[in-house]
């Protein structure tokens, strides 16, 4: 389980289940909605005026940049409120924020703002694939620890590394999957000037 602290340090929530509590509080406060639909929180809805929220009940991650700036959001399915119809679609296990004017997936990072210090401590980086798989490496007491976004990792991201260390160890899964994103990893370090290691 995650302790209090490192939920504090990733500044995770809960997006309530209701499906506009977000847009409603967003109209309170008289934010610009159409902001809100390109930075991805809320959608407008397909019938009728309004908006609805993309976010429903999920454990939400901030995806913040090397400043410290939130520039998206994860969101991961939690055990439905209620019993799901039978001819309800099964809901996406995470949901991401799309790429927009903050956000490109294949140049952020996820955790680079909490592990800068470390980073540079270390002069090393800790590849691995998960939300959750982050985390429990940082409570470990690997706060060295980054993680790709929902997608493959990319030379970009490569090179934000090499901006705070010169050696990751690459921790993807195991899987035939892991495997081949570690192989794509690999030469991908290698081409930003980083010393690659895997475990």
């Amino acid at each position: 389980s995650i302790t209090p602290e490192v939920a504090r340090t990733f500044h995770l929530g809960y997006a309530p289940s209701g499906w506009d509590a977000l847009a409603q509080f967003l109209a309170s406060e008289r934010i610009d909605m159409q902001s809100a639909v390109e930075v991805g929180l809320v959608a407008p809805r397909r019938q009728g005026p309004g908006h609805y929220d993309r976010f429903r009940h999920r454990l939400m991650f901030p995806v913040a940049d090397q400043h410290g700036r939130i520039i998206a959001f994860s969101g991961r399915m939690l055990p439905p409120v209620e019993p799901p119809r039978e001819d309800e679609p099964k809901p996406a296990k995470y949901i991401n924020s799309p790429e927009g004017p903050l956000y490109k997936k294949g140049q952020a990072l996820f955790g680079i703002h909490a592990a800068r210090v470390a980073l540079r401590k270390h002069n090393q980086a800790l590849l691995c694939e998960g939300n959750f798989d982050l985390l429990a490496i940082h409570q470990a007491g690997f706060e060295q620890v980054l993680a790709p976004l929902g997608t493959a990792f990319t030379a970009e991201q490569a090179k934000l590394i090499r901006r705070f260390a010169e050696e990751v160890v690459v921790v993807f899964d195991g899987d035939s999957a892991g495997k081949r994103a570690t192989r794509a990893a690999y030469e991908l370090l290698e081409g930003a000037g980083l010393r690659g290691r895997v475990v």
